[in-house]
């Protein structure tokens, strides 16, 4: 990229074109090469997810990546290198605060193994823990899907419109975030929609991510490609609307709920016991 810079600006701009060609093309065929920052160390992270919550890395530890939050600074300082601090004004000085938006923490143990799980089986549900960023993995999947692939129509469903559109703009943020030479391939165009549950669309691929409520007549119309439900656990209608689309599903689509625990449907769904829920 250092040569890059050094080309005429005409010149410049057609390598730029070719190299965001290449890599689209690339991060098209292969997700885990999008997500993955170190297959293309030189160009740098593609995607980046957003956490207003203030995290920090040590100072003292050359080479670690490992972020904290505040009220972890004062432990780590004493048990990984002995410092014990009065204040937690002390510990400031040892650490770095991360800017909010950040790499796709992609080395994260469950990544991966859920991923292959998703791009393998059509349903796929999956059970959260806080800060787990699952939702944020399932939107950059959702997003990847639709950004890079022609005829695609996904849809996300939470509780209400307002939710709904939060995660339509998280796929936003994705697409926005990428290097201008990969958005410039086949670009996005975003929208809050009729609803106001937020549209993500590519006309050149003819491909869009859709946003709606719960329930199960927002979606019934539809065949989509995929369906994600977050916080699937609390929408009364989740199993509806699941019941409205399984033959989209049937026929090659694709279903993904994610949610904390809770007693409903999304808990017997997970745990396969959903015989008992209707005995």
């Amino acid at each position: 990229m250092g040569k890059i810079g050094k080309l005429r600006p005409s010149i410049r701009k057609k390598a730029l074109q070719l190299i965001g060609e290449q890599e689209w093309k690339r991060c098209a065929e292969d997700i885990f090469y999008w997500l993955d920052p170190k297959q293309h160390p030189i160009l740098g992270p593609y995607v980046y997810t957003k956490d207003p919550h203030p995290m920090y890395v040590c100072q003292l530890c050359k080479g670690s990546t490992l972020a904290y939050r505040t009220s972890d600074r004062d432990k780590h300082l004493t048990v990984a290198h002995g410092i014990e601090s009065k204040t937690d004004g002390e510990t400031r000085g040892y650490f770095i605060e991360l800017d909010a938006c950040r790499p796709f923490p992609y080395t994260l143990p469950y990544v991966k193994p859920v991923i292959y799980w998703w791009l393998r089986e059509p349903i796929m549900i999956l059970e959260k823990s806080r800060d787990m960023t699952a939702t944020w993995l399932t939107v950059a999947m959702y997003t990847w899907d639709t950004i890079f692939h022609r005829g695609r129509e996904n849809i996300f469903q939470s509780e209400d419109a307002t939710k709904t559109l939060d995660l339509v703009e998280r796929a936003n943020f994705i697409y926005r975030n990428q290097p201008k030479f990969l958005r410039d391939v086949a670009k996005a165009d975003f929208s809050i929609g009729a609803g106001k549950s937020g549209r993500l669309s590519v006309p050149k691929l003819e491909s869009v991510l859709l946003g709606f409520p719960q329930g199960p007549d927002q979606i019934r119309q539809y065949h989509p490609s995929g369906v994600f439900q977050d916080e699937a656990a609390f929408q009364v209608s989740a199993g509806d609307a699941f019941a409205a689309i399984k033959p989209a599903i049937q026929n090659g689509g694709r279903f993904t709920a994610v949610s904390s625990a809770y007693p409903s449907w999304f808990m017997h769904a997970a745990r396969d016991t959903l015989d008992s829920l209707a005995g």
